[in-house]
């Protein structure tokens, strides 16, 4: 084997600028559902959708923070976090998005099966060459949370 690791950055996430309409469709849909949570007298829920959506109007301005990530022999670092090998069932490189390639991980892990993690500029095929001598390759795809979090612009 000729590299020991592969090291790469990439942004956390494909940003998309929210124009100042997706900001006003936004405030009507959570506005429309704080009414409706008055009218029906469900104050607690009223008070989630206001902490929600001012959660997610922060997190919608947020530009994305540049993570490192590592392949190594013992195992898959992402942004400081450690996933051995022994932790991991399979893995899969995710070319369906020609901008955004991404390695899938499938974990023993209960409260987090699915690791999805973003190939910025490495190569897809030198990540998938590596990291086959340690685990199987298998068809696998990308939670609908993250197509739907990503088809939304987050």
């Amino acid at each position: 084997m000729q590299n020991e690791k592969i090291i790469w950055e990439s942004p956390e996430y494909t940003y998309h600028e929210k124009s100042r309409d997706w900001f006003v469709v936004f405030g009507i849909i959570a506005l429309a559902f704080f009414v409706v949570s008055i009218l029906f007298k469900n104050f607690l829920f009223a008070a989630v959708i206001v902490i929600g959506a001012f959660s997610v109007v922060l997190h919608a301005k947020r530009k994305p923070a540049t993570l490192s990530f590592e392949i190594n022999r013992v195992g898959v670092i992402s942004h400081r976090r450690f996933y051995p090998y022994s932790y991991l069932n399979a893995f899969f490189v995710d070319q369906t998005d020609p901008l955004a390639h991404k390695l899938l991980l499938t974990s023993h892990k209960m409260l987090m099966p699915m690791i999805v993690i973003p190939l910025g500029d490495q190569d897809p095929d030198e990540v998938r060459n590596f990291i086959a001598n340690y685990l199987p390759e298998q068809e696998l795809l990308e939670p609908l949370s993250h197509k739907m979090l990503d088809y939304f612009g987050f």
